[in-house]
């Protein structure tokens, strides 16, 4: 069973492949591995289809050009892609690996921020600070933060104006979540923005009060109307459920009401 010279794809022919043949593909597969039978191995990734565990396998080996090619036919998902990147990394095959990180970060996959990430800071080390934008471009849209926000103002110099559009464009086609909109506010914020960022927290509960007396803040000067009303119907809230022991907080949503209004 644990000879790398069959396939279980192979013994079940036609039959419904079970849902536990990855994962004893994998167990036989790491056996192998121990007892360094590496011709084995490749045959027994190859036949049952575990193509992150082939390509990283054929770049351990210092396969590196079979490695790639075979990538660029039958790689599918940035996990794969990720794997077999790091993989030529460590064996200093670096123009081959942000080549296969290139095509990765087009593929679906779950990994986008960090491969983008790496990808980015491996451009960089090359000089390639297209690539390295482009890359960091990837990992922002998938997880938005405003570090790297300046960062890619950093690497794109003369270029930024246009590009700095492309990312704030992307973040007003985000959904709310918490995280995220607490760094799409930091961003608009630092643009000027106040707009933007009042579409990021009027909807979001007063639990939130922090990030939107922030925006208040930037707002009262621009957009008093807005501060006004949204802070009226918090306060409002609060004291129709008569809750003393919240009043404290409708207060502080009045104070912001009163300041907006001078």
């Amino acid at each position: 069973v644990l000879s790398g010279n069959v396939s279980h794809r192979a013994i079940w022919k036609n039959r419904e492949i079970p849902d536990y043949a990855d994962d004893l593909a994998l167990i036989r597969l790491k056996v192998l591995e121990r007892q360094e039978r590496e011709r084995e191995y490749l045959y027994l990734a190859q036949s049952e289809q575990q193509t992150k565990q082939y390509l990283t396998m054929l770049g351990r080996l210092g396969r590196v050009e079979e490695a790639v090619a075979t990538a660029e036919r039958q790689m599918s998902t940035m996990e794969e892609a990720f794997a077999l990147a790091q993989t030529l990394q460590q064996k200093q095959a670096l123009s081959q690996a942000l080549k296969i990180a290139q095509q990765g970060l087009n593929l679906p996959g779950k990994c986008q921020y960090k491969f983008g990430i790496w990808t980015s800071e491996l451009a960089e080390n090359l000089g390639d600070i297209d690539a390295a934008i482009t890359a960091r471009k990837h990992a922002f849209q998938a997880e938005p933060t405003f570090s790297d926000y300046l960062i890619i103002e950093e690497l794109a110099g003369d270029n930024w104006e246009q590009i700095k559009l492309d990312l704030q464009q992307s973040l007003r086609q985000l959904n709310s979540v918490l995280g995220v909109t607490e760094e799409r506010v930091k961003i608009f914020l630092h643009e000027g923005l106040v707009a933007d960022a009042i579409n990021c927290v009027s909807e979001l509960r007063s639990y939130d009060a922090e990030l939107i007396y922030r925006v208040m803040d930037a707002a009262v000067s621009v957009n008093p109307d807005w501060v006004i009303e949204n802070s009226r119907l918090r306060a409002e809230k609060i004291m129709d459920n008569k809750k003393s022991e919240y009043y404290r907080y409708a207060v502080e949503w009045l104070k912001k009401a009163r300041l907006a209004y001078m």
